[in-house]
């Protein structure tokens, strides 16, 4: 029976983004139907005694130094964990290509054992702005290395396929497209508990619930925070954005924001919530706004977005090919512009309640249709168990200089 291993996220359970995220669904839910899955699990310090398992999946503790090279080092350590406790047939997937030609290596020797290695590459991760041009220099020729030393490219939007077909020579027939998942979830099945933390967390700001906007992510450019903080402050504008962000919420970047805030005179629409990591309390925040804002332009299917259309929220999104992608007819677009999302949000306020319920119920649909977790794992499912032990992966199934190879059929 063949091993799934999972490496390149911090770790399950998930307490950062959305590798975490996807990391922990996929795992636990394998797990559930019996499967044999590790998660590799980033350590700065070593604990005394690390948990073992996590719903059922097997944990591979990496203890790294707190250095700037730290997620290298533990993709590095991973990957040699999976070599000394793999066996053939079984399947690597490695989440992200920022370890790069640093891996070349590990890679050779996992498929002379006949372990199949998947990649998995996110998104457009080289052009984020917070990184140095030597950084994305580096990114950038990682995005073109990677995929030619794997047996199967998976990526999570028609747009990052195509993005590896036209800028990095993958041939698409030569990848898989698999998406991201979320729940669905109702505002009644929240509970009673919930809903008084809920509304705790909302005085605390001064917020009542449907008179919010909201935005959920990385305090990045690319996000565009920044236009958002612009267009609130307008004074034809009424309700406050809440901004929930992770970790890095204390950064040079958090700290120029709200001094752009406070330029405007807004510092009292512009409500820095700091982090919610309990989920369920932060569902509920989600589900209390009027409107989900979200301006991520980098990236496949933004799992921000997937979780805020299985909340049935109002969404107005960017204008990019990712979020409309995943968005389709389910959500209002604003351009890069203030004026422009200036103008959406005053659209967004004179909605009926029947179109909004429109768009809700279409966000809801897409996200049983395309986004729901049980078909994604029936996906990952069929191909791990299905075409890892079929003859010609691993060591025999080498892909072309110019090409990632797949095992199996086309899954398009």
């Amino acid at each position: 029976m063949s091993q799934l291993f999972i490496v390149g996220s911090r770790g399950i359970p998930a307490a950062y983004g959305g590798f975490e995220t996807f990391a922990e669904e996929l795992s636990t839910r394998l797990a559930a139907r019996d499967r044999t899955v590790y998660v590799t699990c980033e350590q700065v310090v070593e604990d005394a005694e690390p948990p073992a398992t996590y719903q059922g999946v097997k944990l591979l503790h990496v203890t790294t130094p707190d250095h700037a090279l730290r997620p290298i080092l533990a993709d590095l350590i991973a990957l040699w964990k999976c070599y000394r406790r793999g066996e053939p047939g079984d399947v690597v997937y490695l989440l992200g290509y920022g370890v790069g030609p640093f891996a070349w290596p590990l890679l050779k020797g996992l498929r002379a054992q006949g372990i199949t290695i998947w990649l998995n590459p996110d998104g457009v991760e080289w052009r984020r702005s917070h990184w140095s041009w030597g950084a994305k220099l580096y990114l950038r020729f990682c995005s073109w290395f990677l995929p030619r030393q794997v047996d199967r490219l998976i990526c999570d939007s028609e747009a990052i396929q195509d993005h590896h077909s036209q800028n990095n020579g993958v041939d698409p027939s030569h990848t898989d497209m698999i998406e991201y998942g979320a729940p669905v979830v109702h505002p009644d099945n929240l509970t009673a508990s919930v809903k008084a933390q809920r509304d705790q967390y909302l005085r605390q700001y001064d917020l009542s619930l449907d008179e919010y906007y909201i935005q959920v992510g990385r305090l990045v450019p690319e996000n565009n925070l920044e236009l958002m903080i612009r267009a609130v402050s307008d004074p034809q504008i009424s309700r406050p954005l809440l901004i929930i962000a992770n970790r890095d919420s204390h950064n040079g970047y958090h700290q120029r924001l709200r001094a752009l805030a406070e330029e405007h005179g807004a510092s009292g629409q512009i409500v820095f919530g700091g982090t919610v990591y309990d989920q369920p309390l932060l569902r509920a925040i989600r589900i209390g706004a009027h409107a989900h804002l979200h301006g991520h332009e980098v990236g496949g299917t933004n799992p921000a977005l997937v979780e805020a259309m299985g909340l049935g929220s109002l969404i107005l999104a960017l204008n990019t090919r990712f979020n409309r992608e995943v968005l389709g007819r389910a959500g209002l677009y604003f351009g890069k512009s203030v004026k422009d999302l200036v103008r959406m949000l005053h659209l967004a306020d004179r909605l009926s309640d029947a179109t909004i319920q429109k768009h809700q119920q279409r966000a809801v649909e897409r996200v049983r249709s395309h986004y729901n977790w049980p078909r994604i794992v029936d996906a990952y499912e069929r191909r791990i168990w299905d075409t890892a032990t079929r003859p010609g992966s691993g060591a025999e199934s080498k892909p072309p200089r110019n090409a990632v190879r797949l095992n199996g059929p086309d899954c398009r």
